[in-house]
């Protein structure tokens, strides 16, 4: 079994607490994506301001409609594409008819009032752009790795912020992961024709994508990685479709998941399985996935004989391993 021995927090005025969600704090805007291909979305507003949502609007399938009665050239481009449609007549309340979302960027108070009124009565979503109280949706910051589509909020309470956690996201997550993600798309029929159950699959994709998301491999991915992955994983001629887990024993001494050394944090990330003691930080256990199973295992510092306890878990983890799955097991350092 691995072990690491993660730094000690050293922050006397450490506050638990504080890094914790507030789970009090109820969501103002639900977190979701909303399809669009094929749908019709109508923009309000010809200027630089609809310019910029018509920019990420024309990455998607939807059906785009401007209504203004002029539009920057950036826009008339986008006509003479073929890319959206405009209608250059003063609004009327029935355009919003069978639309699945609505922009109003015209910035016209009068224009506002008479859409939110129309877009109301037929229950469609409205976003009047920089004009959150009058809003149905927002839109978050994006990092863009399609089809990966990253997206931060901060309930519109602080946009500068979500901006710049993008800007962080951007120098961490490597521009491989579209490649990966579109490797993946076209080979999921192949993994799962070979590959028969639940268990192995997860267990495939996971080790294909953190091979493919190590910075060192800077190579350009293609299909036949996923031929050379599956035969690694399945040898021919073998019978054996799950292969051992992994197990890892990690000793924690902080309370904050960002002091974490990366490799327990991402051992965490895709474990199965996670036992911990009593006392490991919620931030910590809130890393595992949400259909992984976390099992505490009380305080084993305070049991009468910790190195026993200690043998017992390692014993039950070698055989879930064998069963295929990754355990991750958090403990903290044994006190006499």
């Amino acid at each position: 079994m691995t072990h690491y021995r993660a730094p000690q927090n050293e922050r006397a005025d450490f506050d638990r607490a504080a890094t914790l969600p507030d789970m009090s704090e109820n969501f103002a805007y639900f977190p979701a994506f909303i399809h669009v291909t094929g749908k019709k979305v109508l923009v309000l507003g010809g200027g630089e301001v609809a310019l910029g949502k018509l920019r990420l609007l024309i990455r998607s399938q939807a059906a785009i409609t401007v209504v203004a009665a002029e539009i920057c050239d950036d826009i008339a481009a986008m006509v003479d594409e073929g890319r959206i449609v405009w209608e250059s007549a003063p609004f009327v309340d029935t355009m919003v008819n069978g639309a699945a979302m609505v922009f109003d960027a015209a910035d016209d108070a009068y224009l506002t009032t008479r859409v939110q009124a129309a877009t109301k009565r037929r229950n469609i979503l409205l976003n009047v752009v920089d004009k959150t109280p009058h809003c149905d949706f927002i839109v978050p910051a994006i990092l863009d790795r399609a089809p990966v589509m990253i997206t931060i909020s901060t309930g519109a309470c602080a946009p500068a912020l979500a901006r710049i956690i993008r800007q962080r996201l951007e120098t961490v997550l490597p521009a491989t992961m579209s490649q990966l993600a579109r490797i993946a798309r076209d080979a999921r029929q192949k993994v799962a024709d070979h590959l028969h159950d639940n268990v192995s699959r997860q267990r495939f994709w996971t080790h294909f994508f953190q091979r493919g998301l190590q910075t060192r491999n800077s190579r350009n991915l293609g299909a036949e990685d996923i031929d050379l992955a599956l035969r690694q994983f399945v040898p021919d001629g073998s019978a054996a479709t799950v292969p051992g887990g992994q197990t890892l024993q990690a000793e924690v001494m902080v309370d904050c998941a960002y002091d974490l050394p990366h490799g327990i944090a991402r051992a965490i990330e895709t474990a199965d399985i996670v036992f911990h003691e009593d006392h490991i930080a919620d931030e910590i256990l809130t890393l595992a996935r949400r259909d992984a199973t976390v099992i505490p295992i009380g305080c084993i510092t305070l049991d009468e004989n910790p190195e026993r306890k200690r043998e017992a878990i390692n014993q039950q983890t070698k055989i879930f391993a064998r069963q295929g799955f990754n355990i991750v097991t958090l403990t903290q350092p044994i006190t006499h």
